[in-house]
């Protein structure tokens, strides 16, 4: 082979390799980009898990004040049907008497 062609596949062959250690940064630099992502979303996930979980505990908290409400008002309501009841034989007794 003649010098030319020679110089000419080596010229070739320098201006490939550049090629490909560019291509090679871009993708690792890319491939960082995609790691930094990658970190910045576990974060992001970290923290709604946080809030999710501080969420369903007000949830609950609330859950049982309601319940709590609930029982006080079936306590009271039964207390009057038991006053009501009493006041009414109370009455019909009353009523017997005077007649």
């Amino acid at each position: 082979m003649n010098e030319a062609k020679m110089e000419s596949m080596l010229a070739q062959l320098i201006k490939m390799a550049g090629s490909l250690q560019s291509d090679m940064q871009e993708v690792k630099k890319e491939q960082h980009e995609m790691k930094r992502e990658q970190q910045e979303m576990k974060t992001e996930q970290q923290e709604m898990k946080k809030k999710l979980q501080e969420l369903e505990t007000k949830s609950d908290q609330r859950h049982q004040e309601v319940l709590e409400h609930f029982k006080i008002l079936e306590r009271d309501q039964d207390f009057i049907w038991e006053k009501t009841a009493r006041n009414e034989r109370d009455i019909g007794n009353i009523k017997r008497q005077l007649t």
